[in-house]
């Protein structure tokens, strides 16, 4: 295990001492599954998680981009343990409706596993490291510990179906290497992604940006890039919110100034490690809550902010409000694994 996976053990175990979580045994799994994620490998997917779990797993396959909250609703109050079977994008849904059901009904939300199935699977990364999802998955029936996960409450100008988020919103950059990634769809997931990212970094236009946490402000003026949110990873490998940690109860923003094509790289391998938050065109703040605002404050005329959320593009905003939901969510690991330290 590398020192950066260590790293990210010790801050698991540190969550779970938090919680005092007991280990349970799941009576009743189920798993939502987005047959079209990543490659089509849903269904194979899941067919491995049961089978690697080794008991019945009920599932609710989804038909269509919009059926993931109807699939998640389906299972949330009937299953002990609840399994997403797709990417980031199909995480988000999962998580937002599971949350809204518990809010609705008051019902304790089942812990969720993630079995990554999309393209970036930056979520599975924050949470689970570099550990194979399938060697988890066969430790799962010997017991679950539950670890606390934030979401981010999201708030935006014009309104979007989008109401939390798991990993975060950023504005810039990324949602144009989205669209550059696009282009190169035939190759895998995060080699694409970072394609795109480089194609950004060198031609997409710096957006004009007002970045407040509660009254203050903390940035106006040209922005690469602004993200806010609790996911550590974006596009799988970078290291972009790398203080992160799942149940820190946080969120954390970061803000881009533009640099240079040469300079604008070298960040970008940086952030491949974590190691960018230093340079002196990075800003990094932490907070309950982070306003971004569209030309506000910044002398220059209001435009729009291109954004996306949890990997999935945003129609153009003029404003974007996150707030810290904390403990909204548990998620599942191994106990054994857990009590192993890892």
């Amino acid at each position: 295990m590398s020192d950066d996976a260590d790293a990210d053990a010790g801050a698991d175990a540190d969550a779970v001492a938090r919680v005092g979580a007991t280990p349970t045994v799941p009576d009743r799994v189920g798993a939502v599954v987005n047959p079209t994620s990543g490659d089509g490998e849903g269904r194979r997917l899941a067919r491995t998680f049961a089978a690697r779990y080794g008991d019945t797993v009920e599932r609710e396959v989804t038909q269509g981009p919009d059926d993931v909250p109807r699939a998640t609703r389906a299972l949330a109050g009937e299953v002990d343990l609840l399994v997403s079977v797709g990417g980031d994008g199909t995480l988000r849904e999962v998580a937002s409706a599971l949350y809204a059901w518990s809010e609705e009904t008051g019902g304790d939300p089942p812990p969720l596993f993630v079995v990554p199935a999309g393209r970036g699977n930056s979520v599975y990364r924050h949470l689970y490291g570099d550990t194979d999802w399938r060697e988890l998955a066969a430790r799962l029936g010997e017991g679950v510990v539950g670890r606390p996960l934030e979401l981010a409450a999201v708030e935006t100008e014009p309104p979007t179906e989008a109401r939390y988020s798991v990993l975060g919103v950023t504005v810039g950059l990324f949602r144009h290497a989205l669209d550059g990634a696009e282009r190169f769809r035939a190759l895998p997931g995060p080699l694409a992604y970072l394609l795109g990212t480089a194609t950004a970094t060198l031609f997409a236009d710096p957006v004009a940006v007002r970045v407040g946490r509660a009254d203050e402000r903390l940035f106006a003026g040209e922005a690469r890039l602004v993200a806010v949110g609790g996911g550590r990873y974006r596009g799988g490998t970078t290291r972009l919110l790398p203080d992160s940690r799942p149940g820190d109860g946080t969120l954390h923003a970061l803000v881009l100034e533009p640099v240079g094509g040469r300079e604008a790289l070298a960040i970008a391998r940086a952030a491949r490690n974590g190691d960018h938050l230093d340079h002196p065109a990075v800003h990094h703040f932490t907070g309950g809550t982070f306003d971004v605002r569209a030309g506000a404050g910044t002398g220059a005329a209001s435009g729009t902010l291109p954004a996306e959320i949890d990997g999935t593009p945003l129609p153009d905003l003029t404003d974007l409000h996150c707030e810290v939901v904390p403990e909204a969510l548990s998620v599942a690991y191994p106990a054994s694994v857990v009590q192993g330290g890892r």
